[in-house]
């Protein structure tokens, strides 16, 4: 592999694209036909464990995991095409820590409230991969739309505030949630702050010093 040329993959990036916009999209019909924005809202609200939507909200998150693990598709792609710069410590760490964090939610945990996080990251995910796969289809399209990717970056720093400010409810009295499930909530808590911090250095060095640079 070091001494052969890169691959393109162009064909099949775009279909990994394609087929990440249909799944994430899916999801996120599926939370709202399951009650997110009705039964379900950002908001502290009791849980109701036997309701139907919950187990089909849960039976969902079950399939957020093999999503996830689907996200390495990307990180042989960077590999094969010798992007090795995008095989950062960001990409590697948000990958990983995502597939644990889930599978510990589900073993441990088990509570339908979280489906307000995983809608979020899904709807993030269609409009990511919607961006991917222009920039991939053509290359005078992708600097056409070149100015959109500090957006994108910025609406992932944006869902990751999101993500802490539902999160950080788990502490309120009000929300009847158990010692265990604080304690899950704050490791949690940490390990989006990391993404958060991971992202914005990302959106530093590759934006503003970026644009600085050039201006001067």
């Amino acid at each position: 592999m070091k001494n052969r040329p890169p691959y393109k993959l162009k064909n099949f990036i775009l279909l990994y694209d394609f087929i990440q916009i249909v799944i994430n999209a899916w999801f996120v019909m599926e939370f709202i036909s399951a009650g997110v924005f009705t039964k379900y809202i950002p908001t502290c609200s009791n849980s109701n464990f036997d309701a139907s939507d919950a187990t089909k909200i849960l039976n969902m998150i079950w399939g957020i995991i093999p999503l996830k693990l689907f996200d390495y598709v990307e990180t042989c792609v960077f590999v094969l095409r010798k992007k090795q710069n995008q095989v950062s410590i960001l990409h590697v760490y948000h990958h990983v820590s995502n597939v644990i964090f889930v599978w510990y939610f589900l073993k441990y945990t088990l509570d339908e409230r979280a489906a307000y996080i995983a809608y979020i990251n899904c709807a993030v995910h269609v409009i990511m991969y919607i961006h991917y796969f222009m920039t991939a289809w053509n290359p005078k399209l992708q600097r056409m739309i070149l100015f959109i990717k500090p957006f994108i970056t910025r609406l992932q720093m944006v869902q990751f505030v999101a993500i802490i400010l539902i999160m950080i409810q788990s502490f309120d009295p009000k929300c009847h949630m158990s010692k265990q499930n604080k304690k899950i909530a704050f490791m949690f808590i940490i390990n989006v702050l990391i993404f958060l911090y991971l992202f914005y250095d990302f959106y530093k060095k590759n934006y503003i010093k970026a644009s600085k640079q050039k201006n001067n």
